[in-house]
């Protein structure tokens, strides 16, 4: 479990970095020591439009508030595009993301 963990973040820390490059994305919740979900919005789309088009990619998303409200209404959103990283993951599949994400620019 250690490795899975390591590997986890390994790929959250990248994903973190990559999807800073996207125009208009804003991560939500940005802890060092977090789990492998990230949380997002991008300016001038609803979340259900971001993941309607990683849909059609094949990159699979969450959109909506996720049983989250308090959380989401403290960083002053109703809802979020969030995908989740785990062990099957690799970099190659959040460059697919990104590069979809720099689509909506």
């Amino acid at each position: 479990m250690p490795r899975v963990y390591r590997w986890e973040h390994e790929l959250l820390q990248y994903a973190m970095k990559e999807m800073k490059t996207v125009k208009g994305l804003h991560l939500i919740g940005t802890a060092l020591n977090k789990a492998s979900v990230l949380s997002f919005k991008l300016d001038g789309y609803a979340d259900d439009e971001v993941g309607q088009r990683l849909d059609a990619y094949g990159i699979a998303v969450r959109t909506g508030h996720h049983c989250a409200q308090p959380v989401l209404r403290h960083f002053g959103y109703e809802g979020s595009v969030r995908p989740t990283l785990a062990l099957y993951n690799s970099p190659d599949d959040i460059d697919a993301m990104v590069k979809v994400l720099k689509t909506f620019a």
